[in-house]
């Protein structure tokens, strides 16, 4: 069994070869089946031989896939939060040219800002009065000061980068404070209050 499926894939060879020959040359291909069983393909006609039609072989084209197209260049995200710049810097209390009355020399300082402070870029608020800062490179918009001494005093507030360069700028705010007078009856053991104010604690 083995022998003849061996002869029978030979002679299908065989068939092929001289079927392409047979193509190439134009010469006419014979068919036949020897005692053997065989199949047997050749030029030269036989008995009992047939012709054997040979078709042109089927020609294919390769498809050639198009160009690519060129990637149209991305445009750079946008950060919907991207920094314009601050707009607004105000100092809502006190109010300016308001005199105030507070025999401990209690002042609250309170600050407005738009757009908010943006603490994830570094930024700080800075409060000074009378050039002396009372509030320095912070988140928070406000500050109680205490033991502020009588007379006029004047606030302003700036907006500091991370590097320490002033970004935004408040108008200047003038008040005065008006405080007990230390020749009053029982002030006269008291000491003067200091000339520069100290942040007292907030609840």
């Amino acid at each position: 069994m083995h022998t003849i499926k061996a002869v029978l894939f030979a002679s299908v060879l065989l068939g092929m070869s001289a079927a392409g020959w047979a193509n190439d040359t134009g010469t006419q291909v014979f068919r036949s089946v020897d005692a053997q069983g065989n199949v047997v393909f050749t030029d030269t006609p036989r008995q009992g031989a047939k012709p054997v039609e040979i078709q042109a072989p089927s020609s294919v084209t390769p498809l050639v896939p198009p160009p690519a197209a060129a990637a149209a260049p991305s445009a750079p995200p946008v950060d919907s939060q991207a920094f314009a710049g601050y707009q607004a810097l105000v100092i809502t209390q006190p109010e300016n040219g308001a005199g105030l009355n507070n025999g401990t020399g209690d002042v609250d300082v309170s600050v407005s800002l738009v757009p908010p402070l943006r603490t994830d870029l570094g930024h700080g608020l800075t409060v000074t009065m009378d050039g002396s800062p009372v509030l320095q490179n912070s988140a928070r918009m406000n500050v109680a000061l205490a033991d502020v001494s009588r007379g006029e005093h004047v606030l302003e507030a700036f907006v500091v980068s991370a590097q320490g360069q002033v970004m935004f700028q408040s108008a200047p705010v003038r008040f005065s404070l008006q405080r007990t007078s230390l020749f009053l009856p029982g002030r006269a053991n008291q000491q003067s209050p200091s000339n520069v104010p100290t942040p007292r604690a907030t609840p």
